[in-house]
């Protein structure tokens, strides 16, 4: 695939990112302030239902992949939106509530697959371009942001309902080799049993930090939000213009996820700050550094989601659902916090600052302790390749020196009866699966066979199992 930024589906795969992230903004500016004209927990239980929606795609993906079709999850996605987008229009006018709660469900699970297809598109990409992608949809993001607060609602609602099924047009086709491999090959959990650095656990920190980044997004959100609309941020595309003529101009080289983690925490800090002072701008100043330090770190997760899927295309599928999903969670948690915040603060302002003052120690402790030792570059290049299958020079050594060395290496390590006979395998290449079947044992017991093997030969990945053979072989 052409890499270059005047090709075509380079800015195809901008536009739909663009797009799923404006998505949001003409959601929470202009469609959910109608909402609370009908229910107003509509809009929550909808944004529950896609964080459950994409943390059901990780699971499927992850242990399931072979029923992942997305074609016709695709059909289905698109024809969800139309209908369900019509029905939120008709809730509006009919003023149903039910109508409603089904129908922004419905629209909201259909998002989340959007969200994963476009995600996944992205990992056909090199990181360096990757990085360019991400900035320059977080910059058209920004004007979209614009538009929805300077245009009529009915055109922010259009939007919200145009958007996804655009954004999914515009995706599906570069992500369709992806989907076909990630389908046809054995699920991440079966391949990770042998191979464990080839995918992210899923509780890996990657996720824990994206999980605890979009709290303090959703209390932006609804903190001091004004008729069910959050406060206008119109300084976001600051941080996120100097980001993206940054990358532009380095080719996205020069992109350092880690530092802008750094830069993000300083400014979610301070908008947790902002939010302790009682004063009328306190609101607004909350709001502005809450957004840029999000907007900055979802420019990090987005890169970092789909770079990993570069290193392991099987897994990207699982990887961007479950960080999509975590995300969602954290959202939910943080506008929960706001919400409580902004009423609070009229009839108990002490117990609000004590309450974000905890927040502000929380986020600093975790950025001080929690994220120490983690780097977002590391945990790229900490994935590995799958090794699919590894063949010995028939010329050069016959099964019976394979014997001798899987023997000789399980003498000297102290592997159990058992332990030889998988280890054995695992020297032929065999997966999981065959494993089971051959032994007539549980995944897990395989699972927990590998971990020993791998513990008393000091090693993590299948490839260093094999090259141990192979040095013992020609040795």
């Amino acid at each position: 695939m052409s890499e270059r930024v005047h090709d075509a589906v380079f800015w195809r795969a901008t536009a739909a990112l663009c797009l799923v992230l404006a998505t949001s903004s003409f959601m929470n500016i202009s469609a959910f302030p109608l909402f609370d004209h009908v229910f107003t927990y509509a809009r929550d239980i909808s944004v529950l239902v896609n964080a459950a929606c994409l943390v059901a795609v990780a699971l499927v993906a992850s242990f399931r992949s072979s029923s992942l079709d997305s074609r016709v999850v695709n059909i289905a996605a698109i024809a969800i939106l139309a209908v369900g987008s019509s029905g939120i229009a008709a809730s509006f006018a009919l003023q149903s509530p039910w109508l409603l709660v089904v129908s922004s469900c419905a629209v909201s699970a259909a998002r989340g697959w959007v969200s994963v297809v476009v995600g996944v598109s992205l990992s056909r990409f090199s990181i360096p371009v990757i990085a360019q992608i991400v900035t320059l949809a977080f910059l058209g993001n920004c004007a979209f942001g614009y538009v929805a607060w300077l245009f009529p609602t009915s055109i922010g609602l259009l939007a919200f309902f145009a958007a996804p099924i655009a954004a999914l047009l515009l995706a599906h086709s570069i992500a369709k080799p992806v989907f076909a491999e990630v389908q046809s090959s054995d699920s991440p959990a079966d391949i990770a049993i042998t191979q464990p650095s080839s995918f992210l656990a899923l509780g890996s920190q990657l996720f824990v930090c994206l999980f605890f980044f979009r709290v303090a997004f959703g209390f932006s959100l609804r903190f001091g939000e004004v008729n069910g609309a959050p406060l206008g941020d119109f300084f976001s595309i600051v941080p996120v213009g100097v980001l993206t003529i940054a990358t532009i101009a380095s080719s996205g080289k020069l992109m350092k996820s880690d530092l802008l983690a750094q830069v993000s925490v300083l400014f979610v800090l301070a908008g947790f700050f902002a939010a302790t002072i009682s004063a009328p701008w306190a609101y607004a100043a909350s709001a502005s550094l809450l957004s840029c330090g999000n907007a900055l770190f979802d420019v990090v997760g987005w890169v970092v989601l789909a770079a990993v899927g570069t290193r392991n295309v099987r897994a990207s599928v699982a990887t961007i659902a479950w960080g999509r999903g975590v995300s969602a969670l954290g959202s939910i948690v943080g506008a929960a916090i706001g919400v409580w915040a902004s009423a609070a603060s009229l009839t108990h302002p002490v117990a609000v600052q004590l309450a974000t003052g905890g927040l502000v120690l929380g986020f600093a402790a975790y950025a001080l302790i929690g994220l120490k030792n983690f780097s977002f570059i590391d945990t790229i290049k900490g994935v590995t390749k799958v090794v699919d299958i590894w063949s010995i020079n028939i010329e050069e050594a016959s099964r019976v020196t394979l014997e001798q060395a899987c023997s000789a290496i399980a003498n000297r390590v102290s592997l159990t009866p058992r332990e030889r006979e998988v280890f054995e395998m695992l020297a032929r290449g065999r997966d999981s699966f065959y494993i089971q079947e051959r032994l007539t044992v549980s995944r897990n017991t395989v699972k927990a066979h590998v971990k020993h093997i791998y513990a008393k030969l000091d090693i993590h990945t299948h490839q260093e199992l094999l090259d141990i053979v192979e040095l013992e072989m020609a040795s």
